[in-house]
């Protein structure tokens, strides 16, 4: 039991330590990610916190499978290469005993995952289209920032030349409904800026508005124009995060659900073979090559997906055999380059 604790404690350790790093390093990506997107208007600062933190689910799928293969990989190598293998077998610990150990961990793990696949991150998505539909319009055109072209949802495209306390001047704005499809509709104004008495009525001063179709070419001049425009004012991006419940309820979805939690038990007959060292050897040498291996498996898979998604590839479990033949492939990496688990 005391050498258990030992085992299960250095691993537990070390991928909490791999996975801590590697959650800010992606937090800290991500965070530049979304600042990129409120500087180009396609986000409201506001929201930067809460999607961070309605995500945080979705990247701990990947990020856990990664941190307990890396964990076992650094604990592996540095048993080898402390000579605590040794000393392990002759206290009655098995290579088997020692892989069952190793598995039952990795179920922990695998177990750990399914929670996050299954119910945490849907309920967190599903918590961050609530977010996206209840931001108000009001956020969403004061976000916009000067000097670049916003498109709305029905493909109108609004631009500003610059602004200021909420104000914006020298604006544009053409409309593409589809009644208008076979016209062109725009108007131009010096100002623009949201209503006092109504934050979804958008205000446009000393501008002018043109309307040309086939037969007819018509323009006229305003002082103060009013506009309703709050229905069409969400982005594309926006518009992708609320049809992700769609694809979740697909065939590709459930089973992508499942290929982390077998992600995270068949790195177990991965780790150990590509971990291996041998005595005073240097611990982290196995490192980069084990990563390599981890990242190919997890390539394969999102490039899989990827077919899948865009059609190519017909045969949705063929997400399945990525991972049968990696789990052929530890087997046989435990057989034929590590004699040392075979005792």
């Amino acid at each position: 039991m005391i050498l258990q604790r030992y085992l299960l404690k250095d691993i537990f350790s070390h991928t909490g330590a791999v996975g801590l790093v590697f959650l800010l390093v992606i937090l800290a990506s991500r965070s530049i990610q979304y600042l990129e997107q409120v500087s180009r208007g396609e986000l409201s600062l506001e929201l930067v916190f809460w999607v961070i933190l309605f995500r945080l689910p979705e990247f701990l799928e990947l990020i856990i499978p990664f941190s307990f293969f890396l964990g076992l990989v650094l604990v592996i190598g540095r048993l080898c290469s402390d000579n605590e293998m040794i000393i392990l077998e002759q206290n009655g610990y098995t290579n088997l005993k020692i892989l069952k150990l190793f598995f039952l961990v990795s179920l922990f793990f695998a177990l750990l995952t399914s929670l996050l696949s299954f119910w945490i991150a849907p309920s967190f998505k599903s918590s961050l289209d609530d977010i996206y539909q209840q931001t108000s319009f009001e956020e969403d055109f004061n976000s916009i920032q000067p000097g670049k072209f916003v498109i709305l949802q029905d493909s109108s495209v609004f631009y500003a030349e610059d602004k200021s306390e909420g104000v914006f001047s020298n604006v544009f704005l053409k409309f593409s409904k589809e009644e208008l499809k076979r016209s062109t509709n725009f108007l131009t104004a010096k100002r623009s800026f949201i209503s006092e008495e109504n934050p979804n009525l958008v205000i446009f001063e000393d501008g002018h508005s043109f309307n040309k179709d086939k037969a007819n070419q018509v323009e006229m001049s305003f002082q103060l124009l009013s506009m309703n425009i709050a229905e069409n004012f969400s982005s594309k991006e926006k518009t992708n995060q609320r049809n992700i419940s769609e694809v979740q309820s697909s065939s590709l979805s459930s089973i992508w659900k499942i290929s982390m939690p077998l992600l995270t038990l068949i790195t177990v007959f991965l780790a150990l073979p590509l971990s291996k060292v041998e005595p005073r050897q240097g611990r982290y040498s196995k490192v980069l090559p084990s990563i390599f291996v981890f990242l190919v498996y997890l390539g394969l898979l999102l490039l899989v997906k990827g077919w899948l998604e865009e059609g190519r590839v017909a045969f949705v479990s063929s997400l399945l055999l990525v991972h049968l033949s990696f789990f052929i492939l530890g087997l046989f990496l435990i057989s034929r380059y590590s004699p040392i688990w075979n005792k």
